[in-house]
């Protein structure tokens, strides 16, 4: 019951990244808030998909496992390494992480214990704070989806 809703939740979230994100795929340069591009926020979201895989099923990062098991952990150091690994990778190699991420992360919950699904358990406080949660700290959604809406209405594209 609570995996259940939890994935619908998490879908729901994904669904909205994903239409932003499609709309502007030949865009990687785009800023998006934050002083992220599109490029930097996608393969961040991706990164923080796979850590929440490796909280929850415990699967090791494909890329940068040395960092993140560095003590002790410190986030900014975490990201900021990851994050220039990343610069570099073809916006077509970020957008295939970014999909196989969230697959993986759909796996782990999928075969995760129903209660720790539920608010306030392990698995919802991971995706909450490194998932689908997450998304809208450095991909302004609905904001970026109003703004697109009303540039359409007004013919300002």
């Amino acid at each position: 019951m609570y995996r259940d809703t939890l994935l619908v939740n998490m879908r729901s979230m994904r669904s909205e990244l994903e239409e932003f994100v499609a709309r502007h795929r030949e865009e990687p340069d785009r800023m998006i808030g934050g002083g992220w591009t599109l490029h930097d926020g996608v393969a961040h979201l991706a990164l923080w998909d796979r850590m929440a895989v490796r909280k929850i099923a415990g699967t090791p990062l494909p890329e940068g496992e040395e960092v993140a098991s560095r003590e002790p952990w410190d986030l900014d150091a975490f990201n900021d390494e990851m994050r220039s690994r990343m610069s570099d990778r073809p916006m077509a190699a970020v957008l295939a992480e970014f999909d196989e991420a969230y697959r993986a992360v759909i796996t782990a919950v999928e075969s995760a214990d129903d209660e720790s699904c539920r608010p306030g358990g392990s698995v919802w406080t991971t995706i909450d704070d490194d998932s689908a949660g997450h998304y809208p700290q450095h991909v302004p959604i609905r904001d970026l989806l109003m703004e697109q809406q009303r540039r359409g209405r007004s013919g300002d594209s």
